[in-house]
């Protein structure tokens, strides 16, 4: 044999001795803002009289189960992820500040998660412990230690998880608005980071460390109408400046301006999409489920074993999004039994019947009649003179027919105690301007009428104030009551924190049970008790 036969000899053994490059398949299933929520919903949105039932702990764990035999059957693999806002929305996920979920989450077998804004409404060591709680990796590359700069462990920025040779980085960023969402006494020692830096960075030590493939598991949320963010974003650079907002960057507007993000799980706002969305700019696929526990995400990912690149995706169930209605699914009989066993810790006394509705009583994205009636109970309950709670703090309508305290609770969820604020009318006059600053619409009153004056500047845009039909005078006093949220000088609300709030002893929530326990039937106001005109 010659030398030249030879040498093409070994390389022919050495070619058919190297496997063959291949196509795997790594399945994502994802929950978002679960807010408690791991017991069966109402699907009130389909039908308000006589809705069907949906989502809970239980079908999601055996839809989980389901996907991970059919993988172990076929040789996929397959990760359970959540986008962060755990716990906070029902007495199941309140009770014990969050714990009964992560031991959910431990018995479904969640691989990964990120934590989101909610996750720290009972404070920053309360996130971190809930954290060492969890028997999976929880990441977050923006929450940072004040002093050292470093992320609290076990909290990691991200993790790495081998897939037959293609190493995937799982990277977590929470918003950094949390640090105006949360009271700031609840965060002190820490805080987070700027959003593009943090990941930009996270991914590149990544990458250093082997990472192929990225996929950001993200609570910066994906809007509706992502082409109006793609957009500005693209006129930005198109004037030679870089873009810039005031708040928090969400996922389209991240992943333009920020190129090698292959995927983005997502949640922060509550809206499920069918189908990805793909960023026609630096093609990031991004999906993102409904709240509350009502279904799963499945997206299906191809990675190619040789050029270990993410080189296409499906979706196994049709949809991205599944919503899981009771007649179409089955439930997981063991944790059925372990939610059932969580639930009677957390809901003693919450199917009580306090009153009715005699029609639905529906929030908004304004005033609306449900922020009426809850401002209205704060008022009655305390005899306050006027009575100011945010549109975020109510997160469900009433719907019509019996109303129990868990009903109620559905709609405040956020264990609120109420504060009275002692005030001139001038000072009144302040606090209802920052509601109104810019184009706010984040004031819910009571025993106030107004009008509201688009046309002048901040701080100018009252006008015909009336607070007990009486016109408001500078130097009277009056009684406002709020909740601990707005008296901390939260979302703007910063001028609260010139005066000391007296305790009350009472909670928004006795403060509504007890009001429509009084005053049932209820129906809808539907009277605007602050005009807006424009001139």
């Amino acid at each position: 044999m010659t030398k030249r036969r030879f040498l093409l000899f070994v390389a022919l053994l050495l070619a058919t001795a190297q496997p063959a490059a291949e196509t795997v398949y790594l399945n994502i299933l994802h929950t978002n803002d679960i807010h408690g929520g791991i017991a069966p919903t109402s699907a009130s949105f389909i039908n308000p009289n006589f809705p069907p039932m949906m989502g809970g702990g239980a079908y999601i764990s055996a839809y989980v189960d389901q996907v991970r035999e059919r993988c172990r059957e076929s040789g996929e693999h397959c990760l359970m992820i959540d986008a962060g806002d755990i716990y906070q929305g029902t007495p199941v996920g309140n009770y014990d500040s969050g714990r009964l979920v992560v031991e959910w989450m431990n018995f479904v077998g969640y691989d990964i998660m990120t934590l989101g804004n909610h996750d720290f409404d009972d404070g920053a060591e309360n996130a971190v412990e809930l954290a060492r709680t969890a028997d999976f990796s929880v990441v977050c590359c923006n929450f940072l230690q004040t002093e050292t700069g470093s992320i609290p462990r076990p909290v990691e920025p991200y993790v790495i998880r081998d897939v037959e040779g293609v190493e995937v980085a799982f990277v977590g960023v929470n918003t950094p608005d949390t640090y105006g969402l949360v009271d700031p006494a609840l965060l002190e020692g820490y805080l987070f980071g700027n959003e593009v830096q943090t990941v930009r960075r996270a991914m590149d030590r990544a990458r250093e460390e082997g990472a192929d493939v990225v996929v950001l598991v993200s609570h910066l949320g994906q809007p509706p109408d992502p082409d109006r963010y793609l957009e500005s974003v693209l006129r930005s650079w198109e004037s030679d400046s870089g873009y810039a907002k005031e708040w928090a960057l969400n996922n389209v507007e991240l992943s333009t301006v920020l190129p090698g993000i292959d995927v983005i799980v997502s949640g922060h706002i509550h809206i499920g999409y069918a189908e990805p969305w793909i960023n026609p700019v630096n093609h990031t696929i991004v999906v993102q489920g409904y709240a509350n526990g009502t279904g799963i995400g499945h997206i299906r990912l191809a990675l190619d074993t040789e050029t270990q690149t993410l080189v296409g995706y499906d979706l196994p169930y049709g949809e991205e999004y599944i919503s899981l209605f009771h007649d179409e699914f089955w439930p997981d009989p063991a944790a059925t039994e372990l939610i059932e066993g969580f639930r009677g810790l957390a809901e003693a006394g919450m199917d009580e019947v306090v009153g009715e509705a005699e029609e639905e009583i529906p929030r908004g994205p304004a005033e609306h009649p449900l922020g009426r009636l809850v401002a209205d109970a704060m008022a009655w309950r305390t005899g306050a003179d006027v009575a100011l709670m945010n549109r975020g703090g109510i997160r469900a309508a009433i719907p019509r027919g019996p109303i129990t305290p868990r009903i109620i609770y559905q709609a405040i969820p956020f264990q609120e105690d109420l504060y009275v604020l002692e005030l001139t009318g001038e000072e009144l006059v302040e606090v209802l301007e920052a509601g109104m600053a810019g184009r706010r619409r984040d004031m819910e009153i009571s025993g106030v009428h107004a009008v509201r004056n688009q046309s002048m500047p901040d701080g100018q845009k009252t006008e015909e104030l009336l607070v007990g039909g009486e016109p408001v005078h500078p130097d009277s006093m009056y009684e406002l009551v709020t909740t601990g949220y707005l008296a901390s000088g939260n979302i703007g609300y910063e001028v609260m924190l010139e005066h000391t709030g007296r305790y009350t002893g009472v909670t928004l929530l006795k403060a509504v049970v007890e009001y429509v326990r009084e005053h049932s039937p209820v129906r809808a106001d539907d009277r605007m008790r602050i005009i807006w005109k424009d001139e």
